[in-house]
């Protein structure tokens, strides 16, 4: 949806530097093909404006059909704008700037996080791989852990240990995504 709204701004923008006519820009916008369910929205306000709603109205309905708060927030701003008579050409190219910057920095946080998601994977991999190239190569490591009882415990709590710290990486992961 934050895709969508950044087309809708961008195609709004250009067309308002041809006819500072927000209706207009909405029927060209829609015209040059919007994805689904964006079209559908615009489709919705214009039918709604059209059939002779008041334009304030019809973009407060526009705005209830989604939760998405980019395009609520374009649309507050755009019955703002309506309201007052504002500049609609200079206002849409701040906007979509600013909705640009926003899709730029949400990629740069995506990049990152999968990036610290495979270090912490990498980390936590790490401690039993250590653990067993110890047991392999030092045969004291290997007799305390494997035939002491404290040795066994420690081993057991530390498998415990393990499985619960990647079972917790799993769950925030498939959170996140």
């Amino acid at each position: 949806m934050r895709q969508q709204t950044l087309h809708l701004v961008s195609h709004l923008a250009r067309w308002c530097q041809v006819r500072e006519d927000l209706l207009y820009a909405f029927e060209k916008s829609l015209e040059s093909g919007l994805s689904e369910p964006m079209n559908s929205f615009v489709q919705q306000l214009l039918t709604r404006i059209h059939g002779g709603m008041e334009t304030n109205k019809a973009l407060q309905l526009l705005a209830d059909t989604t939760d998405d708060e980019h395009f609520r927030d374009l649309i507050t701003a755009l019955r703002f704008n309506f309201n007052y008579r504002g500049h609609l050409a200079q206002f849409l190219d701040h906007m979509e700037m600013q909705l640009y910057k926003l899709e730029e920095e949400t990629v740069q946080r995506r990049i990152s996080s999968a990036r610290d998601r495979k270090l912490g994977w990498m980390i936590t991999g790490l401690g039993p791989l250590i653990f067993l190239f110890r047991m392999i190569t030092d045969q004291t490591t290997r007799q305390l852990m494997l035939e002491t009882f404290t040795g066994k415990v420690v081993l057991v709590i530390s498998c415990i240990c393990f499985l619960v710290a990647a079972a917790c990486m799993y769950i925030v992961q498939k959170r996140l995504a």
